[in-house]
């Protein structure tokens, strides 16, 4: 007999045998196989027979009817499904997520629908993002150092401070448009370039702000920072580049994410 599953509408062929029982479509939704009946044409005599009442039907009485396989894939009828009690799902048999582990997948393999990003693409994505950094902030160090020097040696503390405060407005031009980039879409200028993305290791979704910049690099620079032991973390963290199945740094583990093909 064939049914129609409510929930991907992919029509499914079951054996007679598994009349009135609980079986699984491939997208994982649980339902009722009609119960045989004697207007089944897929249904022995014995399978007739044998089969049992639908629950909540009318006078409690006989079988449910199923129509023939052709009407049964075009006319779908939600109600020959009865409601699942736990003791009809004890012979369901589970069905394992392949996604459920992200430490499962090998070495150099992809990670669901996504391919994990190889360590070059990494490293070039790192270098576009420091060269991009260092741009605004030699522009702004340039700038700096030309008010300074059109003031001279009798350059106020207004204009000093202005010359700072260039500095420091370059420098964040590169953060406010990484973080903008990040909560867009997972990816900074360097990830763009590189033709890669960041994602949630158990999503698979890209990251936002908070995950892919605030956590994976605010929080994990602030840990690079503590003396003696930051310039540790920040060996380890280079380390688990190359060395880990995932490509997964210290950075990306305090994050959960991972770095994949864009």
């Amino acid at each position: 007999m064939k049914i129609k599953c409510p929930a991907c509408s992919q029509v499914l062929t079951i054996p007679d045998s598994a009349a009135g029982k609980v079986v699984k479509c491939p997208c994982g939704k649980q339902l009722r196989a009609p119960a045989a009946g004697p207007g089944n044409p897929a249904s022995t005599p014995a399978s007739t027979s044998a089969s049992r009442p639908a629950a909540g039907a009318a006078g409690g009485g006989g079988p449910r009817r199923a129509t023939n396989p052709a009407a049964t894939a075009r006319d779908f009828d939600p109600e020959m499904f009865d409601e699942l009690t736990d003791q009809d799902l004890k012979p369901v048999k589970g069905v394992t997520n392949p996604y459920a582990s992200v430490s499962a997948a090998p070495h150099g393999a992809a990670v669901g629908d996504r391919e994990l990003a190889g360590v070059g693409s990494r490293i070039a994505g790192a270098i576009v993002d420091a060269l991009f950094t260092y741009l605004f902030v030699g522009i702004g160090v340039g700038i700096a150092i030309y008010v300074l020097l059109q003031a001279g040696e009798q350059a106020s503390s207004g204009v000093t401070a202005a010359a700072y405060s260039a500095i420091g407005v370059a420098s964040l031009i590169p953060v406010v448009i990484n973080c903008v980039l990040i909560a867009k879409s997972g990816q900074s200028v360097g990830k763009k370039v590189a033709g890669t993305r960041m994602i949630d290791q158990e999503s698979r979704t890209p990251v936002g702000f908070v995950q892919g910049y605030l956590v994976r690099t605010m929080v994990f620079g602030a840990l690079c920072q503590i003396p003696l032991i930051g310039f540790v973390i920040a060996i380890v963290d280079i380390v688990f580049l190359f060395t880990d199945q995932n490509h997964q740094t210290l950075h990306d583990k305090l994050a959960k994410t991972l770095v994949v093909q864009a």
